[in-house]
């Protein structure tokens, strides 16, 4: 008997979705403190961090989450 989870596609959707906020929110804040105009960069490099913290997200679920605790000790 295995114990693995496989997660059904809502699931897979709620977990890319929730990484996607959460790293669009990162990347916007970050941005934020950092830039001083809001270029096309500005907005490819948010989306293009999103993407990446929701594909993590899906992929890897409560590992990613549990990882990104340690980098943000306040969450």
């Amino acid at each position: 008997m295995s114990d693995c989870h496989h997660p059904d596609a809502f699931e897979k959707r709620l977990r890319f979705g929730c990484g996607f906020s959460f790293g669009a929110v990162i990347a916007f804040f970050v941005g934020l403190r950092e830039l001083e105009a809001y270029t096309g960069t500005f907005w490819a490099v948010v989306i293009g961090v999103a993407l990446i913290f929701g594909f993590c997200a899906m992929c890897q679920g409560d590992e990613f989450w549990h990882g990104l605790s340690k980098w943000f000790p306040w969450w």
